[in-house]
């Protein structure tokens, strides 16, 4: 592999392509412990957002999950089926809330830890990523994305 100075090809240096890149490198492992369990990872962005946020409108998880609306919904009767999510009629009844389960809410707490465990292993020893340096990496990107998201609905950044 290339040193970084021997570097100078455009994927290199274009940022969309290395944060895929570092995100493949990152997940293979958690990936793997995802193909053990049955889980695909269209399902563990459903479980993982709806863990974090509760009940959901299902259009508002597939924002969340980074998901087209389509792939949430497949996911969500696969998730169903298993016992690991819920549907219910909204206020509204074309409105369709989702939760998980309390064997849903189980597995994603322990599918988190593992991949919790997985990431501090990757990045251990990675450059000054130890030492804050992760944290500051992540308040930059979270930074960045909400920059783009604000420019993407027209308001100032």
């Amino acid at each position: 592999m290339a040193t970084a100075s021997e570097r100078s090809g455009f994927l290199d240096g274009y940022l969309p392509y290395l944060l895929r890149r570092a995100d493949q490198t990152l997940s293979a492992p958690f990936y793997d412990v995802l193909n053990r369990t049955g889980v695909a990872r269209s399902e563990w962005r459903v479980i993982a957002v709806l863990a974090e946020s509760g009940e959901m409108r299902v259009a508002d998880l597939a924002e969340a999950a980074l998901s087209p609306q389509p792939t949430v919904t497949h996911a969500l009767r696969r998730l169903e089926d298993r016992g690991l999510v819920t549907r219910t009629v909204g206020a509204d009844r074309r409105e369709r809330l989702v939760a998980l389960t309390s064997d849903g809410a189980a597995l994603t707490a322990t599918l988190v830890s593992e991949a919790t465990r997985l990431e501090a292993e990757a990045l251990a020893g990675a450059f000054a990523l130890d030492e804050g340096g992760l944290d500051e990496l992540v308040g930059r990107l979270r930074e960045l994305t909400d920059a783009l998201d604000a420019r993407l609905v027209g308001e100032p950044a």
